[in-house]
């Protein structure tokens, strides 16, 4: 294969490979027993200066 030809597959391909990564997120933060965390993270912005 050539670098032209890599560099082909890798522009078709490439929306699989991000949307695999989206998915992975979406999973990972709704995940049953996740949503204390979270919601706890979702919060760091809000508090004030410790």
């Amino acid at each position: 294969m050539t670098l032209m030809g890599l560099i082909v597959w890798l522009m078709r391909y490439s929306v699989v490979g991000v949307g695999l990564v989206f998915l992975l997120i979406l999973l990972t933060t709704y995940w049953p027993g996740r949503k204390a965390h979270v919601e706890r993270n979702g919060r760091i912005p809000l508090e004030d200066d410790r």
